[in-house]
């Protein structure tokens, strides 16, 4: 199924979660937040949440600076 990362069309299988779709992208866990259809979703429902057709998944990544 597709659904958006970022404003990119992404292709994952039917029964991904946040989690396996962060493995999928080799992106690390530390330091991001991550919103599903403008919803920002707490860390510990990464694994349960079950990603939906054309879901739009926004993921931020913390950054340092001064």
């Amino acid at each position: 199924m597709i659904i958006n990362v970022n404003n990119q069309s992404q292709s994952i299988s039917e029964d991904s979660s946040i989690e396996k779709l962060l493995a999928q992208l080799q992106i690390s866990t530390n330091g991001i937040a991550v919103a599903v259809n403008n919803e920002v979703i707490s860390k510990e429902n990464w694994r349960q949440l079950t990603l939906k057709e054309k879901d739009e998944v926004t993921i931020i990544q913390a950054t340092q600076g001064g």
